[in-house]
Order: structure tokens, then sequence, then C-alpha cells
């Protein structure tokens, strides 16, 4: 039968020489790492460009230099925070910006507003000289208002400013309402002018007058 012997010997200066070889070793690994952070943040900080940042990293004990541009970095940082969510949030908000000047003034021009008829006159207020001159005019043969021709009466001379004046439409059937800054106005502010050629048509000027005053124009055309 076999015989198995196993002989264990101890060598005890060796192995404590390599228990506190490993022990130095955790050691290092532990304080090792620890030490270059503080000089790496300190050289990142002296080399980066972000203002005050280089004078807060120092290596060594706090002072008040370092305390003072401390505080003033971080009121800056939390102040451009601020100006940044602000910012962020108005332009969220997708608002419109309009630039408007407004001055108020208490007497205000009225701008000349002209009104002109195409119809130039009302049949219902034409006479019977009304319509020979009229007819004389547009070259029809001239008739009276039953048909009847009048060649043979004798009529004065057309006044054309008093036949547009009275058979022309009337602004006073005309005018619904008007105001202007607060104040009521009437067809008495308006100023008939009379166009041969056409028609006659009312103005409204900056001034008022107490009746409608005719103005005889011999300009052509359109008013």
């Amino acid at each position: 039968m076999p015989i198995e012997i196993v002989c264990k010997i101890k060598f005890a200066e060796e192995d404590e020489k390599q228990k506190e070889k490993e022990e130095g070793d955790k050691e290092s690994l532990i304080e090792e790492p620890a030490r270059p952070r503080s000089r790496d943040l300190a050289a990142f900080a002296s080399t980066s460009t972000l203002h005050g940042l280089g004078h807060i990293c120092r290596s060594g004990r706090l002072g008040v230099r370092q305390t003072l541009w401390a505080l003033a970095f971080l009121a800056s940082l939390a102040f451009f925070l601020y100006q940044a969510t602000k910012s962020a949030l108005l332009y969220l908000e997708h608002p419109h910006v309009m630039a408007l000047d407004e001055e108020a003034t208490r007497e205000m021009v009225f701008p000349a507003i002209t009104i002109c008829n195409i119809n130039r006159y009302r049949h219902s207020a034409l006479t019977d000289a009304d319509i020979f001159h009229l007819a004389n005019m547009t070259g029809l043969p001239p008739k009276d208002r039953d048909g009847h021709k009048a060649t043979d009466l004798l009529y004065p001379d057309p006044d054309m400013a008093d036949i547009v004046n009275r058979t022309g439409h009337q602004l006073d059937d005309m005018l619904k309402s008007c105001n202007f800054s607060g104040e009521n106005c009437s067809s008495r502010d308006f100023t008939v002018e009379l166009y041969l050629s056409i028609m006659s048509c009312l103005t409204h000027t900056e001034t008022t007058t107490e009746a409608v005053q005719a103005a005889w124009s011999e300009g052509e055309g359109d008013a």
C-alpha cells in the first residue's frame, strides 16, 4: 500500500516581505490617484479661457482672494443662466413685436373729400325750360315734359349753375351720418363744385360754412 507524504515548509521572512509589498502596492493605488486631482484641476483652470477660473482653482489652501473670485464667478454664472432661461422661454412663446408710434393731437385738419354723383339730374326736378336747354346741349330735339315740341316757346337764357344746383342730387338725401374727431358734420360743411362737362361734385373742406356755396368751375373732366 503506497504512502503519500506531504511536506510544508514556511519561510517566515520571505512571506513578511511579500505581504508588506502587497500592502504597499494597495496603498499606492489608493493614494496616488488622489494626489494629482488637485494638481490636474489647477492645471486645467490655468489653461482655461473661462474668466476667473484660473484665480479660483489653485493649489494650496483656499484664501480670501480665491473666495472673492469664487463668489464673483458664481454670481456671473447665475446671471448668465437666468438670462439664457428667460431668452429661451421668450423664444418658445413666439411673440410678435410691432413698433407703433402714436401721437395724440387735439386739432386735426379734415382732409378734402370730394363726392361726385354720375347721375347728373333728377328727372322729377326738371322744368320745361331745363329740358329745353339740356336738349339743345345734347343735340336732341327739344320737347316739353308731355312730349310736345317746345320750339315755339321762349325760355330765358340757361343758367347751368342754377340748373345743376337745383336738379342735381342733394347731399341732404344722400348723407346718412358724418362724424370726425368726435364732432358731427352735415351737408352744410360741403361745398358744391360744378363741372360743366360732367356733373356737380361735393367737396368737404377743413373749414365749416354756414350754407352750401356754389362755385363755378370751367375745368374739364373728372373730379
